[in-house]
């Protein structure tokens, strides 16, 4: 189990706050709330698995069947104590959750095999729809009994409505007959005690009017009911009394009902809790545009992209947050951190050891979908300054009393985060106790991430190939940060340039510059030049990347002619061996009757003679055949002709191109643009004296007619380039005669995929269009049907 200091100190539970945000209901938050690093692989992908596939559900499903909803598990206890009966504003919150657990229980059953490890919540999910209708039946939507709840019920509020009406008729007419003083006001019907009296002016008040049951605080008015009105008054309170017995039997019939469901309804909010958590933290993912990263059993991980999800919350975009990748493995046990204070080395830390706790949590990280995590069993981090006077600990005896534990505990399964090591003491001191602790825990095999000021620990990667220095890049003539993290190369302080950029006299800091010695001012020269060098190495990588991609284009159109001109041989043999068997099937039948004619007239010379006539013609018609079928292939006039160097047309590829080399077999090595192919010399035509047009260079489209994959690849374009790229490739799929392609978008926001699939159903050769399934990519593949 991972120790509390490591998840405070890493921010984790604010993470776990994020996500419990995002939660409808009290049972989603309280399972949330439980949310811890895991260590079993199959546990981590079953939550792995179940968020993904909700995130697809979240952008591309339907609308799930989720919404906010009281806790009514107290009032299902309730419902099971002997004598008890709810409230009908308690029993509409028991009707909530049997609601959502019908619409989860019948949520999409057409489409479940595209999610199925949400799926298997759903049906055991139990839904009541009686339980419903009886709710429904005999509440309203404000929480009161409804007339017609029972036929007793109804009889009774409509004796109560009689009986009220004559008794306020009988009591107005009351108030009619007496006589009024000058301002006299309170001339209405009202109640007291239960009862419909009238207001008598207390002066006028004698015993016989009737009973006396209450007076003004003035004492000026007095309320009495009349004798005539005492039978109607009986009448309504024993109406009142019916009713009331009678409410209390419905509601009591109803609780009986939810109490017999009562632990079915229990389990359900245990279930909607997980659907909630599920729902709550795909929606999350959605947001900060996490994925799934892969989980495997060995100690390390390997972040591709990654950013820190508190600062994504923070700035709002995930674009405004520099991404980090790292890999720490076998081969590079530790990773030294170094760089300027501000330049973002604790932002780093803490984004790697926030980043690997949530994905050991089933959680989606905010990195690329090819970051690998693997399983720790332990993580301790040391980060920032834990000064605390009540325990007399200085930052130096804080740091120390945490790198105590780490190192007690570490083995090839910790993940180690050290902020600042060394640091708070004697800089020599600081140094070699940091140089030991580092060589400690990586000779017992852990995981370890450092930063340090310490200029003596650059060159520990130097000695121990397990070691790998890095750094956060800094822009040496604005002095700012770039937040970019560097491996391989350490990264310099920079103090003398800021405090000189800030304002500190020359003199000062030449004086500093020359304290500090020509090793170190060596080391700064050597990590300015490499950081150049770098940045060389980069452009000139983004340059090959890019001719590369050039070349692989050209690649696969080539590919894609010697596809075609096989798909062409095969067509042109199969039409042949056709002709061939239906010329064979006549011959032989008009033989079979030749010889019946020839057996039937006793081989007739006139028979025999017609006999030789129809196989003469029949072998004209297979001489007529073959000359068309020769007559039809693209065939050169001049292969005597040709020699090295000819400008030529290749015929069966209509493609201009230079003979470089002829070979033996009728054969020559045609140049055509940047790329050669071997082609017979029947196929060739030479051209006049005249430039070779050229017809295949670097991002030029080849012949339409070819046959090509039937994927395109859009990830990582912008809305404008995917669909210029579509609309190029949907016209080639069509002259192509192809009926399906896939169109390969990714996920990410689901922007670009909606502006794709709104650009293919006004496209007029798109028939039809789909997600692909769990097995086909997902909501990252569109299937696109073609006319035929």
């Amino acid at each position: 189990m991972i120790d509390q200091h490591t998840l405070q100190t890493l921010e984790f539970p604010k993470v776990i706050a994020a996500v419990a945000g995002k939660c409808l209901t009290a049972y989603g938050t309280e399972v949330v709330g439980g949310i811890t690093p895991l260590f079993d692989k199959e546990e981590i992908d079953r939550r792995q698995d179940e968020i993904a596939q909700m995130k697809d559900i979240v952008r591309f499903g339907s609308a799930f069947p989720l919404y906010r909803l009281e806790d009514c598990r107290e009032f299902l206890t309730q419902a099971l104590l002997e004598g008890s009966f709810l409230d009908p504003k308690d029993m509409l919150k028991v009707l909530e959750l049997v609601e959502v657990s019908m619409d989860l229980n019948g949520y999409d059953q057409e489409e479940r095999a595209k999610f199925p490890a949400v799926a298997a919540y759903l049906p055991k999910i139990r839904a009541f729809p009686e339980l419903k209708k009886e709710i429904r039946k005999a509440i309203d939507e404000n929480g009161e009994v409804r007339d017609n709840a029972s036929r007793e019920l109804k009889r009774i509020r409509e004796g109560l409505f009689d009986a009220r009406r004559k008794i306020v008729a009988r009591l107005e007419s009351v108030l009619t007959g007496q006589r009024k003083q000058a301002g006299w006001q309170d001339d209405v019907v009202t109640q007291r005690n239960g009862r419909y009296v009238i207001p008598v002016v207390a002066s006028q008040y004698s015993n016989d009017m009737g009973i006396l049951h209450d007076r003004s605080q003035s004492g000026a008015t007095f309320y009495v009911e009349p004798k005539e009105t005492v039978d109607l008054n009986n009448r309504i309170n024993q109406l009142m009394q019916d009713e009331r017995l009678e409410l209390d039997r419905i509601l009591r019939a109803i609780t009986s009902e939810i109490a017999q469901r009562a632990y079915p309804l229990r389990e359900n909010c245990r279930l909607i809790g997980i659907l909630d958590m599920i729902h709550a933290a795909a929606t999350l993912a959605v947001e900060i545009d996490a994925n799934r990263p892969t989980i495997d059993t060995s100690s390390g991980f390997s972040l591709v992209d990654a950013r820190h999800p508190l600062l994504i919350f923070q700035l709002g975009r995930k674009e405004d947050v520099v991404p980090l990748t790292l890999t720490v493995d076998e081969s590079r046990q530790a990773v030294v951190v170094t760089g300027p204070n501000t330049g973002g080395k604790t932002i780093a830390l803490k984004a790697i050891g926030l980043t690997v706790l949530m994905a050991q949590s089933g959680l989606p990280i905010p990195a690329d979908e090819k970051s690998r995590i693997g399983i720790f069993n332990q993580i301790y981090a040391d980060i920032g300054d834990e000064q605390s006077i009540e325990l007399s600990l200085s930052t130096f005896s804080s740091h120390v009393k945490n790198v105590v534990a780490a190192t007690n505990g570490v083995s090839p399964h910790t993940l180690v985060l050290l902020d600042e090591i060394g640091a708070g003491t004697d800089p020599k001191e600081g140094a070699a106790l940091a140089e030991a602790i580092i060589l400690y825990m990586i000779a017992r095999g852990s995981r370890l991430i450092a930063t340090t000021h310490y200029s003596y620990l650059k060159t520990l990667a130097l000695e121990h190939p397990e070691i790998e220095n890095a750094s956060l890049e800094f822009d040496r003539e604005s002095l700012a940060p770039t937040y970019r993290l560097q491996v391989g190369i350490p990264g310099s302080s920079y103090a003398v340039e800021i405090a000189k950029r800030l304002g500190m006299p020359d003199e000062v800091c030449d004086h500093a510059c020359l304290l500090l010695g020509p090793a170190e001012r060596s080391l700064s020269d050597l990590i300015a030049a490499l950081e150049t060098e770098l940045a060389t190495v980069r452009n000139d990588r983004a340059e090959l990347t890019e001719r590369l991609n050039q070349a692989r284009q050209l690649e696969e159109g080539y590919r894609a002619q010697v596809d075609k001109l096989n798909a062409d041989i095969e067509t042109e043999k199969k039409n042949a061996l056709e002709q061939s068997e239906q010329l064979l099937e006549r011959a032989r039948k008009e033989t079979e009757r030749l010889v019946a004619d020839i057996r039937r007239t006793q081989a007739e010379k006139k028979a025999v003679k017609e006999l030789h006539q129809h196989l003469k013609s029949m072998q004209q018609e297979v001489a007529s055949q073959k000359r068309q079928l020769e007559a039809g292939r693209p065939r050169s006039k001049w292969p005597e002709q040709l020699k090295k160097g000819d400008r030529v047309r290749i015929l069966t590829l209509d493609q201009e191109g230079e003979i470089e080399r002829m070979l033996r077999g009728d054969r020559a090595r045609v140049r055509v643009g940047s790329m050669t192919t071997v082609v017979e010399l029947r196929h060739l035509e030479p051209l006049a004296d005249g430039p070779v047009k050229q017809t295949a260079q670097a991002g030029t489209s080849f012949d339409n007619g070819a046959p090509f994959s039937p994927e395109i690849h859009l990830r990582g374009m912008t809305v404008e380039e995917a669909l210029e790229a579509l609309d190029k490739f949907l016209d080639k799929a069509v002259v192509s005669g192809l009926t399906q392609i896939y169109v390969i978008h990714g996920k990410g926001t689901g922007a670009l995929r909606r502006t794709l699939t709104d650009y293919l159903r006004k496209h007029p050769e798109v028939v039809d269009l789909r997600l692909g399934n769990w097995n086909e990519g997902g909501a990252g593949v569109t299937i696109v049907k073609l006319k035929e």
